[in-house]
């Protein structure tokens, strides 16, 4: 059944005249009547019998009329969805970044896009960076914030900031009061630091290769939270990314003097080409954080 001439029976039904449905429709009055009858043909079944001047609707026109009526609901609502997810207003988009990247800059970035595309559904996953880009790779993820990729992964990687290491102290401790830490003054202290799989751990221990590590203990945390919470109840130092948001009341974040750890961390993606509009409209504004 062709869906002009669906629209042009339900026009038909709920105005009444072929007349006016013609006129609504902006179609000749013989248009109608030639869609009319070939729906019929189409069909085999009688859809209007003629009353003097007036066109009554069949039983079996009545109850095309009901289906008719919701069919095209739904292909104007398929319309509607298709124009928006071409642009850009609807869709979904699945993405990773790692932390502490997406409490401390993008939550406010997917917030604010959220509010301003309410019908795009977003999926926001933290991760590790490794296993972002794995994932980028294997098209499990539209994209993800994460240091740059492995080159055998063949992804697409625009850097978006340049993460520093610093070490967070408690207001109480010894070191708090210095503008830098040295290498030296870690010397008997407890340092935790997060797993071997997190890039800020590889970025630690390759910055303090050779430098002595035998001087002080290592904790592992699997949580830049946790690390700051042991930091405040006064127990070792964090090594953490210097971000103002990570320091709460009671505590501070110092950087190296002699140590220059620093990672690029930016978006990483497979083929701008294979992406929904919504997916690159996210990606413009998290490149806002520049």
């Amino acid at each position: 059944m062709d869906l002009r001439a669906l629209k042009t029976f339900e026009t038909c039904v709920r105005l009444g005249h072929f007349l006016k449905a013609a006129e609504e429709l902006q179609y000749a009055p013989s248009t109608v009547t030639l869609q009319i009858q070939r729906l019929e043909a189409d069909l085999g079944v009688s859809l209007f019998v003629r009353d003097g001047k007036r066109m009554i609707v069949t039983e079996a026109g009545r109850w095309l009329h009901q289906e008719a009526s919701a069919l095209l609901k739904s292909v104007g609502a398929i319309r509607q969805n298709v124009t928006d997810i071409a642009e850009g207003d609807n869709g979904s988009v699945c993405f990773a970044a790692i932390e502490p990247v997406a409490s401390q800059q993008l939550a406010t970035v997917i917030a604010g896009f959220c509010k301003t595309r309410p019908k795009v559904e977003v999926t926001m996953e933290v991760g590790g960076s490794r296993s972002i880009a794995e994932r980028v790779q294997a098209g499990e993820l539209d994209f993800g914030v994460c240091s740059a990729p492995p080159t055998k992964l063949a992804l697409e990687f625009e850097p978006l900031v340049e993460e520093r290491l610093g070490v967070m102290l408690s207001t109480n401790h010894p070191l708090a009061d210095r503008e830098h830490i040295m290498a030296s003054d870690l010397a008997g202290q407890t340092v935790l630091v997060k797993e071997p799989t997190c890039i800020y751990r590889k970025l630690w221990e390759s910055a303090i290769d050779g430098v002595g590590r035998n001087q002080f203990s290592c904790m592992e945390v699997g949580s830049f939270f946790v690390i700051q919470q042991m930091v405040n109840a006064e127990f070792g130092i964090g090594i953490v990314p210097i971000y103002s948001g990570l320091e709460q009341e009671g505590l501070v974040i110092r950087p190296m003097a002699d140590l220059n750890p620093v990672v690029e961390v930016g978006i990483a993606y497979k083929n701008i080409n294979f992406l929904g509009k919504a997916a690159v409209l996210l990606m413009d504004a998290i490149r806002g954080i520049r």
